[in-house]
């Protein structure tokens, strides 16, 4: 629910960063932030690829400070790749998790890329990722998403207890934002700047050939699918149902088993044929 306006008038985010992401503040926390922008940007990387971006600092600090981001659930395995040095072994590739993406979003350059931040690392996933993303980079520029990540993030802060105490799954993130909508304010006046303003716009974005693709290779498919399926189970149910009604003017007496086999057989037997076409009915 982002219909709210107010004059954006945000609170110090410094502070409030500081009191509700700990691995963003205290001792370590200067690398912490360091590491996060870079696998945000760049995506899952060696811990090794990590400490070349930042040669100031040295490896056994670096892999420290992964493995404590990694125990906290900030950064996840995201995979394994052979080293280019040493004994050239497979070692693990790091990635931010939805923990992470929230801490990095905190950081003003991971906010202006926050859908290449999305694309790039693995572990932020959710269903149709590629198809809603290609979507958003046509309706909404980059300074609106830094608007509305930033509002929604100041919402979530001072909402949660602690990042450390959420849960790291997709669904504990939503959860709270869901908590949070109310809290949603937006600048006087804001408004999406490319968003259809009608249905006929809306179906004008099909002319732009990166959301042709995605639509046909992902969304259609779903709906076709999703189709079939409550297709089968309409007429699975219409099956139960017609065989439930005469079940219910049975008695013992009219041995139930044979006089329900019979009725199948005779009555039902064009809705059991299409049944078995879609793999649903099978006789033993």
């Amino acid at each position: 629910m982002l219909q709210k306006t107010s004059d954006f008038t945000h609170i110090n985010l410094d502070a409030l960063v500081e009191s509700k992401v700990p691995i963003l503040s205290g001792r370590g926390s200067e690398n912490n932030e360091e590491i996060l922008r870079i696998i945000s940007l760049n995506g899952s990387m060696l811990k090794y690829d990590i400490q070349k971006h930042i040669p100031t600092v040295i490896y056994s600090t670096i892999s420290r400070r992964v493995d404590d981001l990694t125990r906290r659930e900030y950064l996840g395995e995201s995979g394994r790749r052979r080293t280019e040095r040493g004994r050239q072994s497979e070692e693990s590739m790091y990635g931010l998790t939805w923990k992470g993406f929230i801490a990095s979003i905190t950081i003003k350059e991971v906010r202006k890329n926050f859908l290449e931040v999305l694309k790039k690392n693995p572990l932020l996933a959710f269903p149709e990722k590629e198809s809603i993303l290609t979507i958003l980079e046509e309706l909404v520029t980059k300074q609106e998403l830094e608007t509305i990540s930033m509002t929604i993030l100041e919402a979530f802060l001072k909402t949660i207890p602690n990042l450390d105490l959420v849960e790291n799954e997709l669904m504990s993130i939503f959860a709270w934002m869901l908590s949070i909508r109310e809290k949603i304010e937006l600048p006087k006046g804001f408004k999406l700047s490319r968003m259809p303003k009608d249905i006929w716009e809306l179906l004008k974005i099909l002319d732009k050939p990166a959301i042709l693709q995605a639509v046909k290779r992902n969304i259609i498919p779903l709906i076709v699918g999703k189709t079939k399926e409550i297709k089968t189970m309409y007429q699975l149910l219409s099956v139960l149902s017609v065989v439930g009604e005469y079940i219910s003017g049975l008695e013992v007496e009219n041995q139930p088993s044979k006089k329900i086999r019979e009725f199948i057989e005779t009555k039902l037997e064009s809705n059991l044929l299409e049944l078995k076409k879609q793999d649903i009915w099978r006789e033993e």
